[in-house]
């Protein structure tokens, strides 16, 4: 099965399929994410814990170079565990982030307390939709990547005018002969809420993230995720795209990513 890394001891090797469709030597923040969220969904000691939030910060291009992930434990307490993360290429730190659980604490909510929204309509019956197809369709060069095989279903237009809601899967795996749970998905997946919420500028300028703050109120249950993303962007180029985040139960939280102009690759 198709992967976006292959794990040789203790480095991982982006596949073909990690691409950003940005330059071919470059990772999608997808894949980056997802590297997070895989180490993350495998962090020990946090059984009866929920991971509260994933924040990551790109600190630099993600180079399709062997990459380790160093973690360091930052807090082990009864109610709450934290743990550091930062990505490597050789000696060069490329990005870092944050894990946060919160101690599952079963409480019964009161009658007035606010019931998270339903999901979106979909994602059977609704047409897929291929953003390779969308970014070929205006004559440039684009190469293969994450962006070519992630699955979407577009619940509203996917026409890069700053706001759209869609269901999302990655269909393969991330690391070799590792299957991919619904918690993986989200995190992966969060990254695209700039592209949900992408706002072209036109000129062929569109928007990049430079982080992903994803915050969950409860593990996602499915591996079809859904994002309603809104992009809020100002003259002086910088903006903020804000995601909902469903699985098909409802809403199980909110991706928040920082954005500024970026011209689209083109060989």
């Amino acid at each position: 099965m198709p992967c976006l890394y292959h794990q040789r001891g203790d480095l991982f090797e982006p596949t073909e399929y990690a691409r950003s469709p940005w330059h071919p030597d470059l990772l999608h923040g997808g894949p980056v994410a997802a590297l997070f969220g895989y180490h993350l969904a495998r962090w020990p000691g946090t059984d009866g814990f929920q991971l509260s939030r994933l924040s990551l910060t790109m600190l630099r291009p993600v180079p399709r170079a062997p990459l380790a992930m160093v973690l360091e434990p930052v807090r082990e307490g009864r109610r709450m565990k934290m743990v550091a993360l930062s990505l490597y290429a050789g000696d060069k730190l490329v990005a870092r982030g944050e894990g946060l659980w919160q101690k599952k604490q079963p409480v019964q909510l009161p009658d007035h307390a606010p019931v998270p929204e339903p999901p979106p309509a979909g994602p059977e019956g609704i047409a897929p939709f291929s953003i390779q197809q969308m970014l070929d369709d205006k004559g440039l060069a684009i190469p293969s990547g994450f962006h070519t095989h992630v699955q979407v279903r577009p619940v509203t237009p996917w026409d890069e005018r700053g706001q759209s809601t869609a269901w999302l899967h990655w269909p393969a795996q991330i690391v070799d002969q590792q299957a991919v749970t619904p918690l993986e998905q989200a995190c992966m997946l969060s990254d695209l809420g700039n592209g949900t919420g992408q706002l072209n500028y036109g000129a062929g300028v569109g928007t990049i993230n430079a982080d992903i703050v994803l915050t969950l109120s409860r593990d996602p249950t499915t591996d079809w995720i859904a994002l309603s993303s809104r992009a809020q962007c100002q003259p002086q180029g910088t903006g903020v795209v804000h995601s909902q985040v469903f699985d098909s139960l409802g809403a199980i939280g909110y991706v928040l990513q920082s954005v500024q102009p970026n011209r689209e690759f083109n060989g």
